[in-house]
């Protein structure tokens, strides 16, 4: 028998979608790239293919973006289906005894994948009649008017970009466009009242302005960015991947964990730290990392619902992390329209403050619980040479990014060739030339073959490249149908008037006063934090960021807070939903891997995470946390002390002893202090700083930390029912 015959009928259809979806990812990667070398370098196939139309127009280059990420991510998902359903794809299949609602369900999730390529033929079609009639669309049909197809095409690609969008990340972000749509139409906008009433547009009209007029799903922003600096971003991290880079994380925390006492906890917040900057999203990086962190940390013997925790805190404070930011960096410099490092320099202390606290909360919920390791052994120094290669790209990446200040674009492009390369010869010298004890091999099929000659060597360095282009691809795709769901609720919102109209109306605030206290601009903050939180639930970084950047800094900013600033302060608080109860889709994701209570492990998160909420007052009131100057050298210090005072009160533990409701009352006033004293005088602030530096080295220095039996982590698990959680204990 043959093996092209040893494949059911059912089997080779999906094989052959398999090979479409690998094929198709790699050259979204391959597309975004090549754009990228033809606006530096000019196009690189000149003699050989003339260059495209869509090299000098960056709205045909973005045509075929969203066309493309919207058809492979439906196929990817028609792929998932099919995996799911393991075999069993028709409605033939569905169990004839179950319930009427089961039985739906099981119908559609039977026909779902079908539907999914359907989908994605209909958005190639879509893209291809746009790009084809795009000069009229441009530019003629803004005068002499659309016809009806322009009407349905544009009403289709605002309706798929909603659907990836429910797929991709849930019905709440999608249930937003959908609001932003009905809330536009003529027969919603003249009946409401106040700042919300509007004329209202037609069908026709949110046709046009949502996708059709170039515009609203091509959005200059957010499509704009999103499919160059984000993009390349994200491609990069898949090719990362591909190259090993996640597995070489997850080896050095192993390591690590055998050697410090508070084992394998701290490598998961930093691992989950690093990766989360350059993912996009807190959910999907606590999936990934925390796939392996969270048994790891489950096995050191931290109760279930703190592992969660820490993986999710660490996963949303990941979004904050200079250069990249959840690749949230590169849009607020285009929209603020300042220099990328100056939003890079403005993220570093607020970053800082975060994950040394969060490190500290850490440290000191593991001691509290004595949940220590106690077989330590020395660090495996030799390990970290098994990913030296890796550091080559990412001084390239900090290199271009910050000492030659070339836009992400450019610097992405070229972190992408220099990993390429360095891995081409990376496995040279360990397949080849023998290097190390590591081996160099690939995989086609079922079948693995060694790259130990030059040959089969690189066939394998190929091979991998391959896979990280597809991944890349793969990763990107669902990032597209958000990013076009968000032009259009931004379309729809501005061109309804509700933006001005909302931050002339918050601008207002600025003149109450609290208790005779100008405190106008507290009202404005304390609102456009709430704000952000509800635009910020369940949303990936560029959208979560893009929407409250629109809708809530503009009032801030009306009332002289500086632009940096204002726009740290709403994206922490939009990162910062990705903890916060009801929706926390990290907390949600982190709880389901550890088999934890989501509602106890939003409580140890929100204990973990507390300084984040008081972080971005915090630079509101000491600017030079942002606009740095010889003042930071004060700030910084004396705002870290009082961040580690609120999480020794939020964990009521100081090192040593755990702390009483009064002494932890104490802690949280000097911590105020500390961060906001310079309101009355900077005094207040150093004093503060200081009795709380203080009182934590007389706990580790005089009183000292006393071990726990080595019983105490075996058998902490099986003492849960005693603990009080409500208190942390």
């Amino acid at each position: 028998m043959s093996a092209i015959s040893q494949y059911s009928e059912r089997r080779l259809p999906r094989l052959a979608l398999g090979v479409i979806i690998y094929v198709l990812g790699a050259l979204f990667t391959a597309y975004t790239v090549l754009y990228a070398v033809a606006l530096v370098a000019g196009w690189p196939l000149t003699g050989i293919v003339p260059e495209p139309a869509w090299v000098t127009r960056s709205e045909q280059y973005m045509i075929i973006f969203l066309g493309w990420g919207l058809a492979l991510y439906y196929l990817d998902c028609a792929r998932t289906r099919f995996d799911d359903a393991g075999g069993s794809d028709d409605a033939d299949s569905v169990d004839e005894s179950a319930t009427g609602l089961n039985r739906a369900r099981r119908i559609y999730a039977a026909i779902d994948p079908y539907v999914a390529i359907a989908f994605a033929g209909l958005a190639v079609l879509a893209t291809v009649y746009v790009y084809a009639n795009f000069g009229r669309l441009d530019d003629d049909a803004f005068i002499i008017g659309y016809n009806t197809t322009d009407h349905v095409v544009g009403g289709t690609l605002i309706a798929l970009s909603i659907d990836t969008t429910r797929r991709a990340f849930g019905a709440s972000i999608a249930a937003v466009a959908v609001a932003a749509i009905a809330y536009a139409h003529s027969a919603v906008g003249p009946r409401l009242f106040s700042v919300f009433q509007h004329s209202g547009q037609s069908w026709d009209q949110i046709a046009e302005n949502g996708a059709i007029s170039i515009s609203g799903v091509y959005d200059s922003t957010m499509m704009g960015i999103g499919s160059t600096w984000v993009a390349i971003f994200i491609m990069f991290a898949g090719i990362a991947k591909a190259y090993g880079l996640m597995d070489f994380v997850r080896d050095i925390g192993q390591e690590l964990g055998t050697s410090l006492r508070t084992g394998v906890v701290q490598i998961a917040v930093i691992s989950s730290m690093i990766m989360g900057s350059i993912t996009g999203s807190a959910a999907a990086n606590t999936a990934t990392t925390g796939s392996f962190t969270i048994p790891m940390i489950k096995d050191q013997g931290v109760r279930d619902d703190i592992a969660a925790s820490i993986e999710a805190v660490a996963s949303a404070g990941g979004q904050m992390l200079p250069p990249v930011m959840g690749v949230a960096a590169f849009l607020m410099a285009d929209i603020i329209q300042v220099p990328y490092l100056d939003i890079v320099q403005a993220g570093v202390i607020p970053a800082a403050l975060f994950y040394l606290s969060v490190c500290l909360a850490v440290h000191f919920t593991i001691l509290k619980f004595g949940w220590i390791s106690n077989d330590l052994s020395s660090f495996n120094w030799r390990l970290l040479l098994s990913g030296l290669h890796f550091v080559v790209p990412m001084a390239v990446l900090l290199y271009t990014l910050v000492y030659l200040r070339y836009t992400p674009l450019s610097a992405g492009m070229n972190t992408i060739f220099t990993i390429i390369g360095v891995m081409f010869l990376r496995n040279f010298l360990v397949g080849v030339a023998g290097v190390g004890s590591d081996e160099v091999t690939f995989e086609i099929g079922e079948r693995r073959y060694r790259g130990d000659n030059t040959l089969w060597n690189v066939l394998a360095t190929v091979k991998q490249t391959l896979d990280g282009f597809k991944q890349g691809g793969i990763d990107m795709a669902p990032l597209v149908g958000v990013l076009a769901a968000m032009g259009v609720i931004v379309e729809m919102l501005e061109g309804t008037g509700l933006t001005a109209r909302v931050a002339t109306t918050i601008v207002g605030l600025g003149d109450v006063s609290i208790l005779g206290f100008g405190g106008g601009l507290f009202v404005v903050l304390f609102l456009a934090m709430i704000a952000s939180i509800l635009f910020g639930l369940g949303m990936p970084t560029p959208a979560a960021y893009i929407l409250v950047a629109i809708l809530v800094a503009k009032p801030i900013t009306e009332l002289g807070t500086p632009d940096i600033a204002t726009h740290m302060f709403v994206f922490y608080f939009a990162m910062l939903s990705a903890i916060t109860p009801p929706v926390a889709i990290s907390v949600a994701i982190g709880s389901r891997i550890a088999d934890a209570s989501f509602m106890r492990s939003c409580q140890q998160a929100l204990r973990l995470g507390a300084p984040g909420f008081v972080i971005p007052y915090a630079f509101i009131t000491n600017s030079s946390l942002i606009d740095w100057s010889g003042e930071t050298l004060i700030a910084f210090p004396v705002v870290l002390a009082g961040t580690i005072g609120l999480i020794v009160a939020t964990v009521g533990f100081d090192g040593a002893r755990d702390l009483s409701v009064p002494a932890r009352g104490l802690y949280v006033v000097a911590a105020l202090c500390a961060m906001f004293g310079s309101i009355v005088h900077v005094a207040i602030q150093i004093v503060a700083a200081a009795a709380i530096v203080g009182v934590l080295l007389h706990a580790r220095l005089v009183v000292g930390y006393e071990m726990p039996a080595e019983t105490d982590t075996d058998t902490n698990a099986d003492a849960e029912p005693a603990i009080d959680t409500s208190t942390g204990d």
